[in-house]
């Protein structure tokens, strides 16, 4: 079977360490879309989850707190570096509903295609809001069902694939900090092409300013 298909099983403590923060940081990009008057009771049922008991009886607070953090670093990272790759791969998967889980198994697989790096996981994890808060929003039947799915789908992928890279690097606040010198380096890197930019802008207006004067001159 693919991995998005194998038999459930009782999770173990290192694997309720990835459903907690998984859920949690759903839960609080959830949140900040309520902030902006766009929350849905329906994901934020979807988020919670086995979520609310793995919060109350997991052995590291800590847990939730890292996932609350990735949330906070997500709605910059979506705003200026995912959102239209966020969005392509959405629309690749609604041409074809009724394939979409083994559409979204390529999907998830595809994301790690060149390895796994921190931001190819916050890539992966904004998706995944991005596409369940889409098909609540949209209303498709069995909405809750499906949203479900694509969820244990993507904390399954990570427990299997990506949790033995996070213990590699250190665990969760490992990674928390993986995923803020990502940020830092995507930031320099826009950064570096707006001045590029605005050089290029400037060349192009002192080439024009001469150009314009050398006929003013020769029309004179």
């Amino acid at each position: 079977k693919q991995w998005y298909q194998r038999r459930v099983r009782a999770p173990s403590t290192e694997e309720e360490e990835v459903d907690v923060i998984i859920r949690t940081f759903m839960q609080e990009q959830a949140r900040n879309q309520g902030q902006r008057g766009r929350r849905n009771s329906v994901v934020d049922n979807i988020f919670r989850g086995e979520g609310q008991h793995l919060q109350e009886t997991s052995s590291s607070p800590a847990n939730a707190d890292v996932g609350r953090q990735l949330a906070v670093i997500a709605v910059q990272l979506d705003e200026h570096f995912y959102h239209e790759e966020t969005a392509q791969n959405i629309e690749v998967l609604e041409r074809h509903p009724n394939n979409r889980s083994s559409n979204l198994g390529r999907i998830i697989q595809g994301v790690f295609q060149h390895g796994i790096t921190a931001g190819h996981v916050m890539s992966l994890l904004i998706f995944g809001y991005r596409y369940i808060n889409y098909l609540v929003n949209k209303g498709i039947d069995g909405a809750e069902g499906v949203c479900r799915e694509i969820m244990s789908s993507i904390i399954s992928y990570i427990r299997q694939y990506v949790i033995t890279w996070i213990k590699s690097i250190g665990g969760w606040n490992g990674f928390l900090d993986e995923v803020k010198q990502y940020v830092k380096e995507q930031v320099e890197k826009l950064n570096n092409q707006i001045t590029q930019q605005n050089l290029f802008v400037g060349f192009l207006v002192v080439v024009t300013a001469v150009n314009l004067g050398a006929l003013y001159y020769r029309y004179k």
